[in-house]
Formats: structure tokens, C-alpha cells, sequence
């Protein structure tokens, strides 16, 4: 049959050799907000009728070696707790969206509205989603168009 220094050699092999796949170990940094990153939203235009509904732009700058900025127009209605995908505008790979808050028990509309950019996941790293918020102005039909800035207060890796 075999003889023995080949199945010697085989059995020392199989044992050498791991059973499995050993994971890659990845050395992401954790998530973090780039000091003094303002978010800039213009035309800001919300009311209320049967439903709440808003629409604006946003920009969110650059940050130099770190994150690719975007342009986008947002537009949307009380959805529940669901983000609306905002239309990019300019900029690539990065993803923006917004929805309301959830109403005040006893208002008669949303208190803030929330805005969502998403940077893109790279190589071993994953997307990062920034959160930033902002007092739901609800100026349609009797006031100006609003301008304003948000600051971003969270940031959680999706996986």
C-alpha cells in the first residue's frame, strides 16, 4: 500500500495545517466627527397640511484626505422613522437622506428633522452614517425660504 514515511509525512501535514480559515484581522479606526464640520442646508421650505413635507439643499463640505463632500436636494414627508434618499447633486460615493422626528405628544408637527450622510465603505473599512439635527421650521406659505447650519452629533460604522 503506502509505505510508511509517506503516510508519516501526510498525518504531520493535515496537523500543520489549519481546519479552518483564520479571519483577517482589520485595524479600522474607529468612527469620529472632524472638528468644526458644518453641514450648510439652504431653501429650507416645510409645512403641514394632511401630512408634514419638506424640501432643501444641503452641502456638506470636503474634508481634505478624509471625506468627499456632497451637494444634495432633499425632499420628502413624515415617513415614520424611515430616511428619504436625497438626490445627489454633486459629489460621488456618499449618500445623503433626511426625515422628520417623530411629533411631540399633543403637537401638531415634528420638532426636528434629522439628516443622514453616509460615507462610503473602502477596502477593510466599513460606511460610516453621520447624524446631525436641526428645529423643524415649518415656514410654507408665510415665510421665506430659511437657511441654516447643522453640526453633526453622531456617527456609527455600519456593518
Amino acid at each position: 500500500m503506502f509505505p510508511l514515511a509517506l503516510l508519516t509525512l501526510l498525518s504531520t501535514t493535515a496537523f500543520a495545517s489549519p481546519l479552518s480559515p483564520t479571519p483577517r484581522q482589520t485595524s479600522s479606526p474607529e468612527p469620529s466627527i472632524p472638528p468644526n464640520w458644518t453641514w450648510h442646508v439652504t431653501g429650507w421650505h416645510a409645512g403641514c397640511a394632511r401630512t408634514c413635507s419638506y424640501n432643501f439643499n444641503v452641502t456638506v463640505p470636503t474634508i481634505a484626505n478624509e471625506i468627499g463632500g456632497v451637494k444634495a436636494y432633499c425632499s420628502g414627508y413624515e415617513s415614520g422613522n424611515t430616511f428619504t434618499r436625497c438626490q445627489i447633486l454633486e459629489g460621488a460615493n456618499n449618500g445623503v437622506s433626511a426625515k422628520f422626528g417623530p411629533r411631540d405628544e399633543g403637537a401638531g408637527s415634528p420638532k426636528e428633522v434629522f439628516l443622514s450622510f453616509e460615507k462610503g465603505g473602502f477596502e477593510e473599512r466599513p460606511p460610516y452614517n453621520f447624524t446631525a439635527k436641526h428645529e423643524a421650521v415649518f415656514n410654507a406659505f408665510v415665510a421665506p425660504l430659511l437657511d441654516f447650519d447643522v453640526t453633526p452629533t453622531e456617527v456609527v460604522a455600519v456593518v
